[in-house]
């Protein structure tokens, strides 16, 4: 026997082609030959597995394509050709599994609702009789079963991540995008999707659900006035709620996340409403298709990254953009509407999974914190409640990776070291601190401000919850206490005596918001804003005080429904709340290479990004040892440092004081 195609494959995916393609009645089942059910093939590599949710789709037309695109190893095709009996297959084309489905009495294979409903008797019955031959059966596996139809791209990842934040919810019955029926009842078909929890099937099957659906339709020759042109799907939701009073819960949006077909064709298409979409297209669950290609085309705008994607910056740009349900903010909306304890469950579950299995604190609790922040504690908020500061940095850490406490490392150790507190006070006027809800190192404990409310999502991006967070706290408490505040990114190169000349000339009582302005869109490109890059920004103490407003509503409708944002394009949406704007601060470098010194001696800059931790050390040692930017006067030099010690009201005192006594003195006199 030729074993060459088997070579590479994976265990536990021959074990689940093997075991599926057995049928579900052993006794009238024509088994494979040998050599064709131990031979088995490998999905990409690069494919996402999703272990607890299975699919099973209703028809193959499209199967290679399928298998290409979105399909994951617990993929199933319903077996188009016999019931109850495997047909043979003679060679090993085929990657993902068949199910053959068993009679249902009373219907016959060509009837529109036969499908689904043996679908969910063959299941049923595999789930709670397992063949002892079978001890690792796959099916085993799969707590959420979904039936789809085989002209739609899904969206696995996604859809496994929803059904994650609703699990334990009841009933366990979910539809993608259900619709609305003559009695004003949610019914879906797998057109666009359903899904059953194992817990729920095992319910219904104990009460002989599919005979008394099969009986209910066999006495009637129009299905009850509905007719026989619908999906199979359609039969089963219009049965459960006859005999059950049971109706599928919405899982999704029907704008942003299921693209459904519409009348009529063209500028609605689902392609077309994808494309509009860009850049969050990657946050959809479904999209139907019109032919293999659209399909192919659905899933290159959907994946975030693939082997097949050429344009490197259109994966970046997917990767930045979180997702979203603008629905779940007013859940009564849609028709059928969001259920409410599903709307709060998919708004809460972002918060569940970063504070984690032992949480420090409880949810509720937290989001008062996150709205109505209390008052900082410790170290850290002591060094700002002294004397007012001309500057004050933070400087965010987290050990969501190791680079990202190397980073955290080489920026306290090279251009922060200054201005970090030390030995219990802080030199001159300018602090810089860092900012995480415990110290990375315990040496750090004295210069690391700690919030309560501080949560951080350990994603790379998403990270505005623990900013707006930071920042309303700071506006609420601490507003006056620096003129101007700065948050710097760690891989940032921040050359403050440089940052401090070019404040001299802003006024601390003026609204500023100023760093390097970048430009955003929205959806399909159709408004454009402007926000100051994350690099390294500064707000003055005006402009924070008069941020409280917009903050507070930019964290509820964070805590609402879209805790997958970026840091600095939504701090920009909230100032411009209360009419904020950036401006420019100065020259940034924000591609730094390295090796490239030198052009930052050149080209003397306020901020240099990105700056890799290695690189941090090299570049310090060779700005410290340029020249100085500027040439000071004698009184410059004086007035320089006293404002390092002292307030500059009382700096400009003892400084005409000064200079009066040296007027008395002189034998000049007018």
């Amino acid at each position: 026997m030729n074993m060459a195609p088997c070579r590479d494959a994976r265990p536990e995916i021959c074990g689940f082609h093997l075991d599926i393609s057995i049928a579900a009645a052993p006794q009238s089942t024509a088994l494979l030959a040998p050599e064709v059910m131990r031979c088995c093939t490998r999905l990409p590599d690069w494919k996402i597995q999703s272990g607890e949710l299975c699919l099973f789709v209703g028809s193959s037309q499209w199967e290679s394509i399928i298998e290409a695109t979105w399909a994951s190893h617990f993929t199933t095709f319903l077996w188009p050709d016999a019931v109850g009996v495997q047909a043979e297959a003679s060679n090993c084309t085929n990657k993902l599994p068949r199910l053959s489905l068993e009679a249902v009495p009373g219907v016959s294979a060509d009837q529109p609702h036969f499908q689904a409903l043996s679908l969910w008797s063959t299941l049923a019955r595999r789930l709670l009789t397992p063949n002892v031959s079978r001890s690792e059966d796959p099916l085993s596996q799969c707590y959420w079963l979904m039936h789809v139809d085989g002209r739609s791209y899904i969206n696995i990842p996604r859809i496994a991540e929803r059904l994650d934040c609703v699990a334990g919810l009841q009933p366990e019955y979910y539809a993608l995008s259900a619709m609305i029926g003559e009695s004003r009842v949610g019914l879906a078909d797998e057109s666009t999707g359903y899904v059953f929890g194992r817990k729920l099937l095992f319910h219904l099957h104990s009460s002989g659900w599919v005979e008394k659906c099969a009986r209910e339709f066999s006495n009637s020759e129009d299905a009850q006035g509905f007719g026989w042109t619908w999906p199979s799907g359609f039969y089963v939701s219009l049965c459960l709620w006859w005999h059950q009073r049971l109706r599928s819960q919405r899982l999704g949006d029907p704008l942003q996340e299921v693209l459904t077909r519409s009348l009529p064709r063209g500028r609605d298409s689902p392609l077309h409403r994808l494309r509009s979409l860009h850049p969050s297209g990657h946050c959809i669950l479904c999209a139907a298709a019109s032919s293999p290609s659209s399909l192919r085309e659905i899933h290159r705008r959907v994946q975030i990254a693939s082997p097949g994607e050429k344009d490197v910056a259109r994966d970046s740009l997917r990767a930045e953009v979180g997702c979203f349900v603008h629905s779940l903010a007013e859940p009564e909306a849609l028709a059928p509407p969001w259920s409410y304890r599903v709307a709060r469950a998919i708004a809460r579950c972002p918060l569940k999974l970063a504070l984690g299995q032992q949480p420090e604190i409880g949810v509720s609790i937290l989001k008062q914190e996150l709205l109505r922040p209390s008052l900082p504690k410790g170290a850290a908020a002591a060094y700002l409640r002294g004397r007012r500061k001309e500057l004050c940095i933070l400087m965010p850490a987290t050990d969501a990776t190791p680079t990202q406490v190397d980073r955290a490392v080489a920026a306290v150790e090279t251009w922060a070291r200054r201005y970090l507190p030390s030995a219990g006070r802080v030199t001159g006027r300018t602090l810089a601190l860092l900012y995480s809800r415990h110290p990375l190192l315990e040496t750090w404990k004295d210069f690391t401000l700690s919030l309560h409310g501080d949560l951080d999502m350990r994603h790379p991006k998403f990270n505005a919850l623990r900013f707006v967070y930071m920042w309303l706290t700071l506006a609420t408490h601490l507003a006056t206490y620096c003129d101007f505040w700065m948050k710097a990114d760690m891989d940032a190169y921040v050359n403050i005596p440089r940052i401090r000349q070019a404040l001299r000339f802003m006024n601390a009582s003026e609204k500023i918001y100023a760093g390097a302005v970048t430009f955003s869109h929205g959806p399909g490109y159709e408004t454009w804003n402007t926000f100051a890059h994350g690099i390294g920004y500064i707000i003055s103490r005006a402009a924070l005080r008069a941020a409280v407003p917009g903050l507070r509503k930019c964290m509820d409708q964070l805590l609402q429904f879209r805790l997958e944002a970026i840091e600095d394009m939504l701090l920009g949406a909230c100032l411009r709340k209360v009419e904020i704007y950036p401006r420019e601060l100065g020259h940034m470098i924000y591609n730094y290479r390295s090796g490239q010194v030198q052009r930052v001696l050149e080209e003397k800059p306020l901020v240099t990004h990105r700056v890799d931790e290695d690189e941090m050390y090299r570049l310090h040692t060779a700005v410290a040892d340029e020249p100085k930017m500027v040439e000071l006067s004698p009184e410059e030099k004086k007035m320089r440092h006293c404002e390092d010690l002292l307030e500059p009201a009382m700096c400009i005192r003892l400084l005409c004081f000064s200079n009066k006594l040296l007027w008395m003195s002189s034998s000049f006199r007018p």
